[in-house]
């Protein structure tokens, strides 16, 4: 129970919210508080990013009763013009906290829009949990994340949803009863949650960006874990040099035009 406990007050600690689970991997996380958001809000739509979301995002929502209803993004970034009239007859948000893992939302505009007309904000922190500005349970309704392969906390399996209250944890009694977690998850994870490979992380974007001259950066101002940029040979022959992995696009997880992603957040740092 001990260990138990401390990871609970870690990620409470990370996600700014009260009432924390742990879940078998991020796409239970994501089902339940979509399931959470039906109960509580019942409105007709799913809001979600039309590119630089989640696979699961387009799938789950459906077997909900959901109608899915894609927000406008400049390259994964959510338009808040779009947002303002799309909220207003929607249950909830669902978005992630760096949009393709390489340029941050603005989170705190997009919270203020979502409460003005009550709908909720799921926030898939996956990329950013312990971030300063992101993953921020002030803001965020319902915080899930992955401790997955490739992630800032790569534990490889695992994951997490956090609430501000416990009443609303009640409101998915049906679907927590389906995750079944290891008790040794608790002890595997407590050493790794902390900040050190997301700053890492962090710092090597800086780098890279600075690094690419000469090719089109996308959002190159904004924080993120990869760097995504134009569709170019020298992009390439800088990953190959580099040893840095990459995904070509048009992907939804990433941007859906023709573009290189460095997948920086794949590495061993």
């Amino acid at each position: 129970m001990f260990m138990q406990e401390k990871v609970l007050e870690k990620i409470k600690e990370f996600t700014r919210h009260n009432a924390v689970r742990i879940t078998d991997r991020c796409n239970s996380a994501i089902f339940i508080a979509m399931a959470i958001a039906k109960k509580v809000n019942p409105k007709p739509f799913l809001l979600i990013p039309d590119q630089g979301g989640w696979i699961s995002f387009r799938t789950y929502p459906n077997m909900l009763g959901f109608d899915i209803k894609e927000i406008k993004t400049d390259k994964g970034i959510l338009s808040l013009k779009t947002l303002e009239e799309g909220t207003k007859n929607a249950s909830a948000l669902i978005m992630t906290s760096f949009a393709g893992y390489f340029a941050e939302q603005p989170l705190k505009e997009i919270s203020e829009i979502c409460k003005r007309n009550q709908c909720l904000l799921i926030e898939d922190a996956s990329g950013a949990l312990g971030d300063k500005e992101l993953c921020n349970g002030e803001y965020s309704d319902i915080i899930v994340g992955s401790f997955g392969r490739w992630k800032p906390v790569n534990l490889g399996y695992g994951g997490f949803i956090s609430a501000r209250n416990k009443e609303l944890f009640e409101q998915a009694n049906e679907p927590f009863s389906l995750v079944k977690v290891h008790n040794s998850i608790y002890k595997d994870l407590l050493p790794l949650l902390n900040k050190d490979r997301l700053e890492k992380l962090l710092r090597l974007q800086a780098s890279v960006k600075k690094e690419l001259k000469g090719v089109e950066i996308f959002h190159k101002g904004k924080r993120g874990l990869n760097v995504v940029t134009e569709y170019s040979d020298k992009v390439l022959k800088y990953c190959e040099k580099k040893g840095y992995p990459y995904v070509l696009c048009p992907t939804y997880t990433r941007v859906s035009e023709k573009a290189i992603s460095i997948e920086l957040k794949r590495l061993e740092i």
